[in-house]
């Protein structure tokens, strides 16, 4: 399978650069093989020690379909104005976007559970607010996923002096 962008001038080169934009965004679109075909369904995040992680419940159409096969593909961008093109039909979207693949396994270690899920937890909390204390109930219930990365790729459209910004959004 090919996994690099087809537009070479448009591929991010630098793994960290990649890390970057998987550290920053806060939602992800994960992939996923069921019985009925593609599932595609949006998640928070946690990209951390080169891993990505969600929580779920134990159950639903995602964690089936992942202890079924374990192989999945995560999306993250982040998108930016629309803007004047020279080529095609006039207009274009500037963007970053970064796609991996790989294969879950889930986290069943409870001690490595609070770690990850209280990391998520900084991630999304802002930095005045202390973070609560996760029960132990909440860690036996709650479903802990790691993808662990096998390839990943990114592609980026960026803002020049060339492009003139149609809506306005510039960041």
């Amino acid at each position: 399978m090919i996994t690099e962008p087809r537009r070479e001038e448009r591929a991010i080169q630098s793994p960290r650069e990649m890390e970057l934009l998987l550290e920053r965004m806060p939602v992800g679109r994960m992939a996923v093989n069921t019985t009925d075909g593609p599932y595609a369904v949006a998640v928070n995040y946690l990209f951390l020690e080169g891993n990505i992680y969600f929580h779920s419940a134990h159950e639903g159409r995602k964690i089936e379909a992942l202890r079924a096969d374990p192989r999945i593909c995560f999306l993250v961008d982040d998108v930016g104005p629309l803007v004047l093109f020279e080529k095609g039909c006039g207009i274009s979207q500037i963007y970053e976007s970064v796609v991996c693949f790989g294969k879950v396994e889930f986290v069943e270690d409870p001690i490595e559970k609070r770690r990850v899920l209280e990391c998520m937890l900084r991630k999304f909390m802002t930095s005045e607010r202390q973070i609560p204390p996760i029960a132990d109930k909440d860690i036996h219930r709650t479903a802990l996923a790691k993808i662990v990365i096998e390839s990943m790729s990114g592609k980026a459209h960026r803002l020049s002096s060339s492009h003139t910004v149609l809506n306005g959004k510039t960041d």
